[in-house]
């Protein structure tokens, strides 16, 4: 967050007053005559420069638009400007304590030229430094702000991605298992089209309720996941057998929702619906150099991997959102299990559900 205009220029401007006296005090008390006042003189010297610095802050508001060497001239301009008002002032309080004009040379014209320059010159360079900080200050900030806006863009751009490939999977689910109630109903099975109608509800009303941008539990996931296979079940009845294995420690993994819905469904729709009897589909999941590890195979027809159309909506899905979520920190491997069947493994990097803390009863 920027900080205050006004709490850096009570601070700069105190650190100024504070580090005039203690050179004073320490090195120039000694050989000044003026010494022993500039206790004095110090506080409404830098009084005065806190408040010619105070409108020159809303001229350089008006200069961000001018190029860069345009601003440097503006600045040093007007340090110049500032540093001449400056010591005007400054002199006459040094004619009131010490009772002599430094614009008057007729005593030592060398010396007095010479404080002169010194007096102009350093209050041009703490001018000249105001200017520099406060280009430099805003400056950094409208940089942080434009990074933050970047990122912001980056990640509604990101988030809005993920939401749609998550999306996607929903409408290419519905019409393959509304097409296989479709074939229920033609048939006259109503006691199993009733029975998918019902577990299809209840997988649609959790896959609504999960924001698409959110990892669950994957616990969580194979619960949904034996939802989908239940309505599965409606349709294959004994063609189907279903086989979880899930380590403990893996229970508790962040993974993105309805991720191994489309395997499965790949799985049904290239491996159990082509066989009369038999058919298994295998999930398991597990922890190894802190990478999770999950696999879904089915004991399908397939005895070739390149079979496989990786452009199919399932697949193709599945890889977008692994690589628009990890990046490079994923991986998506297709075998063949012993001498048929597919299996596809994904390894991602694993996370932890997020400990928080439960409010006291």
């Amino acid at each position: 967050m920027k900080p205050s205009f006004w709490l850096l220029q009570i601070s700069g401007w105190l650190f100024y007053y504070l580090l005039m006296l203690a050179d004073n005090m320490l090195f120039i008390g000694n050989y000044n005559p003026l010494g022993s006042q500039m206790f004095y003189i110090l506080m409404p010297v830098t009084f005065l420069g806190f408040a010619l610095t105070l409108p020159v802050r809303y001229l350089y508001q008006r200069c961000w638009s001018l190029p860069f060497f345009s601003q440097a001239v503006v600045i040093f301009i007007i340090s110049a400007l500032l540093a001449l008002l400056w010591i005007v002032p400054k002199n006459l309080l040094f004619y009131w304590v010490d009772g002599e004009d430094i614009f008057h040379l007729s005593a030592n014209p060398k010396f007095h030229w010479k404080y002169l320059f010194m007096m102009v010159s350093n209050s041009f360079f703490i001018m000249m430094v105001w200017s520099s900080l406060y280009f430099g200050i805003n400056y950094h900030y409208r940089l942080v702000q434009a990074q933050e806006q970047q990122l912001r863009s980056a990640r509604l751009s990101h988030l809005a991605q993920i939401r749609m490939l998550r999306y996607q999977i929903n409408p290419h689910f519905l019409f393959n298992t509304l097409n296989a109630l479709s074939t229920l109903v033609m048939k006259g099975d109503k006691p199993r089209s009733g029975k998918m109608i019902e577990q299809l509800a209840t997988f649609l009303r959790f896959s609504l309720d999960s924001e698409p941008e959110k990892k669950i539990r994957l616990y969580d996931e194979i619960k949904a996941l034996m939802m989908y296979l239940e309505i599965e079940k409606v349709r294959f009845s004994d063609r189907l057998d279903v086989e979880v294995s899930v380590t403990p420690e893996a229970r508790m993994a962040m993974v993105p929702s309805m991720l191994l819905q489309p395997l499965v469904e790949n799985c049904i729709k290239h491996a159990i619906a082509k066989m009369s009897e038999g058919g298994v589909i295998k999930v398991q999941a597990w922890l190894e150099n802190k990478m999770l590890h999950l696999q879904v195979a089915d004991n399908g027809p397939l005895t070739d991997v390149n079979q496989v159309n990786l452009s199919g909506v399932g697949l193709q899905n599945i890889i977008e959102r692994l690589e628009v979520l990890y990046g490079q920190h994923q991986k998506l491997r297709m075998d063949v299990q012993g001498s048929h069947g597919l299996r596809v493994t994904l390894v991602i990097p694993f996370e932890e559900e997020p400990w928080t803390e439960l409010p006291l009863s």
